[in-house]
């Protein structure tokens, strides 16, 4: 930001004031000249009258002491003319460094309002990125638990259904040995792609941590749309995925607990979402809910 301008050596109100003062005796100025040009029209006229006759010496008397008044009026208008001239440069000079001084505020309160819009950009993106994972730009699971708070919240309130999915990449470790690191990262993406693809714009999927990620569905219905969504991501993922050449086809497997059927807390949920979880990786499926028999 620019730094401050100068501060005026008078509030605005007191220059105000010190121009009505000095334009009030510009006006009295122009009173006396007009008066002093009204009595010198007066002697003109008077020595007019006279021409060619013999003129009293008192009234010669009284024309030379009017005149005298004339002139002296004429030379302090003059001199007061002077002054007032030499006030109202100064006026106009304290008028543009105070219009200055405006111009100068204006660019600091422009100057601090885009320091604000700057910095409260700043602070949405670093409040963004603590609430997302890195690399798949999914909400990270400090906003996953938000969500399901929220969720949970809303459910009791409405008497709504909602599910909560567990999801894990089969063999993931293996991927990273044979593969590399790099070729992990991007089935990572790839999964959290084709999640976020099957999903509705109001449901939540998250990247729990390493190759784990999970689901949160909200006003659900029906547990067999619930299980059949399941079922759509487990093909949708297990389509074919190239990168450098490399071809693959990634399995992953999904535990499904429902509220409140399933659990009515949070860490209910999670924990019976990731016990089914374990159960789907032995099943043809690779989906399986809380309490289904297997």
């Amino acid at each position: 930001m620019k730094s401050k301008s100068k501060k005026s050596g008078k509030p605005v109100a007191a220059k105000n004031a010190s121009l009505e003062r000095v334009l009030e005796q510009n006006e009295k100025i122009k009173e006396t000249v007009k008066e002093a040009a009204s009595e010198l029209t007066s002697v003109n006229e008077v020595l007019k009258q006279r021409r060619g006759d013999e003129v009293p010496v008192q009234v010669i008397k009284d024309v030379i002491t009017q005149n005298k008044e004339v002139e002296h009026k004429v030379a302090k208008a003059a001199g007061d003319l002077h002054q007032v001239n030499a006030e109202l440069a100064h006026e106009l000079a304290e008028r543009v460094d105070l219009e200055s001084e405006l111009t100068a505020m204006k660019t600091d309160l422009a100057d601090v309002r885009d320091d604000l819009s700057k910095s409260q950009a700043k602070e949405e993106e670093t409040r963004k990125l603590a609430l997302q994972d890195a690399l798949t730009g999914l909400p990270n699971r400090v906003l996953f638990e938000q969500s399901l708070g929220s969720g949970l919240m809303q459910a009791r309130r409405h008497g709504w259904g909602l599910a909560v999915f567990f999801i894990d990449i089969d063999k993931f470790k293996d991927i990273n040995d044979t593969h590399g690191h790099g070729m992990g990262d991007k089935v990572l993406v790839m999964v959290a792609e084709r999640l976020r693809s099957v999903v509705r714009e109001e449901d939540t999927v998250s990247r729990w941590a390493g190759d784990e990620f999970v689901c949160l569905l909200l006003e659900i219905k029906q547990e067999a749309d619930v299980t059949c969504l399941a079922e759509n991501m487990v093909n949708r993922i297990s389509e074919s995925f190239e990168f450098d050449g490399t071809v693959l086809s990634i399995k992953v497997s999904i535990g499904i607990a429902i509220y409140p059927a399933d659990g009515e807390t949070a860490d209910t949920l999670f924990k019976n979402a990731d016990t089914a979880m374990y159960k789907a990786k032995g099943t043809e499926k690779r989906v399986v809910l809380f309490r289904d028999p297997l």
